[in-house]
């Protein structure tokens, strides 16, 4: 027999290391078989630990999360719940956990169970409920597991609770519609308000500009306005555009006078970045691009440079313009209307407006008289601007009677612009009802003359001899055109114009450039 030297394997300190064991080979083969029975059993206690671990952490995580889980064996009973199930459904641990899950519809808490149909048919299910017991509505999902062998085992439910968001759905489409509402209104409203006309008079000069703007408002062909300052030459314009075609593309106003020589043609041609000193570090599209596909009105056109009209009288003969610093041209299409306080054909004489660009640009004229020659629109327009002010400060002011006469006998010199401007000081001054005669002459500045019951001159004549006496006035109170005309609430040039009608000054005079 064979013998073998068996060191042990615990409590070494019972015997010497020198001692050994005598076993026989049978003997040996039990003890090494037990060993690795040994190990194995540890290795499956390891690993049903982890196993254990593994579902805490995930019991855990589902505890974190809204919603609701539901753990389901193949036999259709219960085994876990997670801390959003008993919240969304009221149904502690104690109370499922063990029991079949057939019990939801026996004590009525779902309208129907989806397990049941998971266990079934053995297949992922999805489908909206109503928890009868809390009058909530869920979204429930039920999936089938399998162990390694195929084996069905498991049936995982996850419920949604979607009463919130259904809710908020609810409250969003009823915003919705609330809000289609105004919109709808606030469109009416609005198309009301752009089907009235802001061109306001009723003489027969103002009803014959409404006529030509019906006809030329359906053309593209070019318009030149012609009048006074402040008698309404930018409000014609945008009639003209807002009945046109093009109502829907831009409306630009460029004002030739108030932007500076030198920066003029930027704006209205754009630039190429980096083409002059001073220009931004990128592109930059000029007026006339931004007004294609609409209108693009040059106001004050006789104000500008000799050197910038030929620019526009190639843009205007080509339909095209080109930026500055760009070797390509952009096509134009966009109207062009252009409107001048100034009289152009005498600017032609004196060399400071080219002759070919106003034959250019005056394909249709419209002269608009000031309102001294339309006695008949004053008080139309009072009225219309005094609603306006009333709504717009919120009060209930209205004319005192005979009040009107003192509007009616005043010449205007500022036209539209300036009635407007005594108007609105008039409705904000004070907080009475009524606006009275004492109250216009102390804003016009001196007591307007009534209006003569025999008359042995004509209108134009006296509004011509009334104007005279106050141009004279002013120069000789103020010593400059600039001055006096913005005390008369007119521009300089229309005053100087006047000036020398009336031979109160010349070229020559110093008080021009005063």
């Amino acid at each position: 027999m064979a013998s073998y030297r068996i060191l042990p394997v615990t409590k070494p300190y019972l015997m010497h290391p020198k001692d050994h064991i005598e076993i026989n080979e049978q003997t040996r083969d039990v003890l090494c078989a037990y060993e690795a029975y040994s190990q194995e059993l540890k290795s499956k206690i390891e690993e049903l630990e982890d196993i254990k671990n593994i579902q805490i952490d995930a019991f855990a995580i589902g505890d974190t999360i809204s919603d609701g889980i539901c753990m389901a064996n193949s036999e259709g009973v219960i085994l876990a719940i997670n801390k959003s199930y008993f919240e969304i459904t009221g149904l502690s641990e104690r109370e499922v956990v063990g029991k079949k899950v057939s019990f939801f519809s026996e004590k009525g808490y779902f309208d129907h169970i989806l397990t049941l149909r998971c266990l079934e048919e053995k297949k992922s299910v999805s489908s909206f409920s109503t928890l009868l017991s809390r009058d909530r509505s869920v979204l429930i999902t039920s999936k089938p597991f399998f162990d390694e062998s195929g084996k069905f085992n498991r049936v995982l439910t996850v419920i949604r609770d979607l009463t919130e968001i259904i809710n908020m759905k609810e409250r969003l489409e009823k915003a919705e519609e609330e809000s289609e509402k105004y919109k709808r209104e606030l469109h009416k409203i609005l198309k009301e308000q752009s089907d009235q006309s802001e061109f306001i008079g009723e003489s027969h000069e103002i009803k014959k500009i409404k006529d030509l703007i019906k006809f030329i408002a359906k053309t593209d062909a070019t318009v030149l306005i012609e009048g006074e300052t402040g008698c309404g030459k930018e409000v014609i314009a945008r009639e003209i555009h807002k009945n046109s075609g093009r109502k829907d593309g831009p409306y630009i106003k460029v004002n030739c006078a108030a932007i500076p020589d030198n920066l003029l043609e930027s704006e209205l041609f754009g630039y190429e970045k980096g083409a002059f000193t001073g220009a931004l570090n990128k592109n930059k599209p000029g007026m006339f691009e931004m007004a294609n596909g609409g209108t693009l009105l040059l106001d004050e056109i006789g104000e500008m440079p000799m050197n910038l009209q030929t620019k526009l009288l190639r843009v205007l003969q080509e339909k095209e313009v080109r930026r500055i610093g760009s070797v390509s041209s952009i096509k134009l299409d966009a109207r062009i209307i252009a409107s001048t306080n100034q009289d152009l054909p005498a600017l032609i004489q004196k060399r400071m407006f080219r002759e070919d660009l106003y034959y250019r640009l005056n394909v249709v004229p419209i002269h608009i008289p000031p309102l001294r020659e339309r006695q008949e629109d004053i008080s139309i327009l009072v009225y219309d601007l005094l609603a306006k002010f009333n709504k717009k400060y919120e009060k209930e002011k209205k004319i005192e009677t005979g009040a009107m006469e003192v509007f009616e006998s005043y010449p205007w010199p500022g036209n539209v612009r300036e009635l407007g401007n005594v108007l609105e000081r008039l409705v904000v001054s004070d907080d009475d009802l009524l606006i009275r005669s004492e109250n216009i002459n102390h804003f016009l500045g001196k007591k307007a003359s009534a209006v003569p019951t025999e008359h042995k001159t004509t209108l134009k004549e006296a509004v011509e001899s009334l104007e005279k006496k106050m141009i004279e006035s002013a120069l000789r109170h103020h010593g400059s055109t600039y001055k006096a005309a913005s005390a008369l609430g007119m521009s300089q040039p229309t005053l100087f114009r006047k000036a020398k009608k009336y031979r109160f000054i010349n070229e020559s005079d110093d008080l021009k450039t005063n």
